[in-house]
């Protein structure tokens, strides 16, 4: 059961992310007009978008996985912290639940304690 909790969250964590940092890379309107709004400069909309892609890439390849999960847990808290700042409350709890799910796909990873 643990197995298939870590392969959904994976490839479901690793998928949005790619497609999240994509839309970004892409440079979408409505994108660039949530960062202008936030006051970030057009370069952090694509440096986001690298992060995303290359953390979403990071999930599907296990030697990278805890990387990838570090990095994008990183990348969730400056978001939930912009949501907040910006008192966008709609938004806010998004990076959130992003978050919890990458920290249950870092504790789906950890190693069982031996007893001797």
């Amino acid at each position: 059961m643990k197995k298939i909790i870590k392969t959904a969250l994976w490839v479901v964590l690793g998928a949005m992310f790619i497609m999240a940092g994509g839309t970004k890379l892409l440079g979408s309107h409505s994108q660039v007009e949530h960062f202008a709004q936030w006051g970030y400069p057009l370069w952090f909309l694509y440096l986001t978008g690298l992060i995303e892609v290359g953390g979403g890439i990071c999930l599907f390849i296990p030697r990278t996985q805890y990387y990838g999960i570090v990095i994008l847990s990183i990348t969730m808290i400056g978001a939930a912290l912009t949501h907040l700042r910006a008192h966008e409350m709609n938004a806010f709890p998004v990076p959130l639940v992003l978050l919890g799910l990458l920290v249950t796909l870092a504790w789906t990873m950890r190693h069982p304690v031996r007893k001797t």
